[in-house]
């Protein structure tokens, strides 16, 4: 039922429910007031769709029954929100942890060709992918299958005598691309991030590399397990699910097992994980943890959501400034730090997440194509 007492069956629904509970009516008040401030578009979603997006909406809930200071009023704010949910393609639970008016600034990067998708095989052929391609490779080609036009396949020279490797590049500010080695193994590959995998596998083991962050499915194979490497870590694995992210400008770097059982190794240390484990490794005291997670939380982007729990500003701008290709600049050290839970659905533009942030708290973006010196402006294209 909607809390916005959108017809008369929602106006008995709520008034026999405080009659009943009359603890919860300050709660209700503080749902209803929260949803008027929020503004939506009106673009429809199939019932797939919907059903996903209810599904997150329950993930959301059940992490935060964790926090029990917040329990009450997100059970009530959940109920209210399920009408609107299902119109709506970006929501969020946000509370508001400052009053004061601050401004964090973003610029806004320049497109360019460095800008596109693409696939380089070999380090000599560049192929442009378009955003929703899927790349195929193996059998002595490259297939990109597109949803508006026919497949289009490009031959690849093997070269057996040494090893030679393709890049699959997804800028800041492109959606994450799709591939499929020649093993069957499947690979997304996030914004701001280069997958690396050669031309063939070797006899004896696989091995691809990345620079900033991939979800993958490994195809089993006994005989040839498989090695994902990055700068600080070497993965190993058999057959299994699991997230990997090592951007070079992070001060942390993950695997995140969703499936299976990997090996993470670094500094000549070797950690097992078992499914719903993150091994985090801190690349300034070259240290490792392993904790419980919300696996979600760390693979909902290759799904086009950006899922995060009580998780800083700070972090959250630089997850926002690769998925749209912006940059953060703060004018207040105390808007780092403040906190928040909630998913976003990645939308072309990223002033409808931005505004959402703005209407439920009181911190303020300043847009613009280059860098911002003003703090009255609220947001703004130049």
């Amino acid at each position: 039922r909607s809390v916005l007492l959108l017809t008369d069956d929602d106006v008995e629904f709520w008034d026999n429910y405080v009659l009943e509970n009359p603890e919860k009516k300050q709660e209700i008040e503080a749902a209803k007031q929260l949803l008027s401030s929020m503004t939506f578009d009106d673009e429809t979603y199939s019932e797939q769709e919907k059903l996903e997006l209810l599904a997150h909406v329950n993930d959301q809930v059940k992490s935060i029954r964790r926090h029990r200071l917040y329990v009450g009023f997100y059970k009530i704010f959940a109920a209210a929100c399920v009408v609107a949910l299902l119109s709506v393609g970006v929501y969020s639970f946000f509370a508001p942890f400052t009053s004061d008016n601050q401004v964090a600034t973003i610029e806004k990067n320049r497109s360019n060709f460095e800008k596109d998708t693409r696939l380089i095989i070999a380090g000599e052929r560049t192929i442009p992918l378009e955003e929703g391609d899927d790349v195929l490779y193996g059998g002595g080609e490259a297939t990109i299958s597109s949803i508006n036009q026919q497949d289009e396949r490009y031959a690849v020279d093997v070269n057996d005598s040494k090893i030679e490797y393709n890049e699959l590049i997804v800028p800041k500010g492109r959606r994450a691309s799709h591939l499929v080695l020649e093993d069957g193994s499947k690979v997304w590959v996030n914004s701001g991030s280069t997958f690396r995998f050669p031309t063939t596998f070797e006899k004896n083991k696989r091995e691809v590399y990345v620079d900033g962050e991939i979800y993958i499915e490994i195809a089993k194979d006994a005989e040839r397990p498989f090695f994902v490497k990055t700068s600080e870590m070497s993965v190993r694995a058999l057959g299994t699910r699991f997230n990997v992210m090592a951007y070079p400008e992070e001060m942390e770097a993950a695997v995140t097992l969703v499936h299976g059982k990997v090996g993470v190794q670094t500094d000549h240390r070797q950690q097992i994980l078992q499914p719903d484990e993150q091994y985090v490794y801190q690349t300034t005291t070259r240290r490792g943890t392993v904790r419980k997670v919300d696996v979600s939380q760390y693979v909902d982007w290759k799904d086009g959501i950006l899922n995060f729990d009580s998780m800083p500003l700070e972090e959250l701008t630089r997850r926002l400034g690769r998925w749209y290709d912006v940059d953060f600049f703060f004018v207040a050290e105390e808007l780092k730090t403040l906190k928040y839970s909630g998913a976003f659905k990645k939308y072309n533009d990223i002033r409808y997440v931005l505004n959402i942030i703005e209407e439920i708290t009181n911190v303020q973006f300043v847009l613009n194509e280059r860098t911002i010196d003003r703090k009255s402006a609220r947001l703004n294209s130049s």
